[in-house]
């Protein structure tokens, strides 16, 4: 029994063992033109390990493998399998440290203690600007090409 070839059968009667198996790879195999058998030919496996690559679900090949299959394609590797990307650890979350804590706090203690409908334009605005500078120190502090940009 030779290798299913993607140019050999529809996609409209491929698509149920598509939705069990690799659908980026199938896609991306029907896009490119090639058959299984000239994917592994320069991959130097069998047609048939390619086959799986393509049907059977939760199927990948060995990490070489996947990148020479990628470059073959014209794409990545985690493209045609999402899950192979590695994992990148999730950021430490910048601390703040304690001066700039104690403004932002005494800021915004003081712009929610403003009465609105009694306050001076003036005080408005100093208090507004007292808080400006807080949030620009804060973000600057986080993320300092942020505040280069904003």
């Amino acid at each position: 029994m030779t290798a299913l070839m993607p140019e050999r059968w529809p996609i409209q009667e491929f698509a149920p063992a598509v939705r069990r198996g690799n659908a980026r790879l199938y896609m991306a195999v029907v896009a490119s033109g090639l058959t299984y058998e000239e994917i592994a030919d320069q991959l130097a496996v069998d047609p048939k390990t390619v086959e799986r690559w393509v049907n059977e679900p939760g199927r990948r090949p060995y990490a070489r493998h996947a990148h020479a299959v990628a470059r073959i394609l014209g794409t990545t590797p985690w493209e045609l399998w999402p899950a192979m990307r590695p994992q990148e650890p999730a950021p430490e979350p910048a601390a703040v440290g304690p001066q700039i804590l104690a403004a932002a706090q005494d800021a915004l203690r003081r712009v929610e203690a403003l009465d609105l409908g009694s306050a001076s334009p003036t005080e408005m605005a100093l208090h507004l600007g007292a808080l400006s500078s807080v949030l620009r120190t804060v973000v600057d502090f986080i993320d300092p090409a942020m505040g280069a940009t904003a």
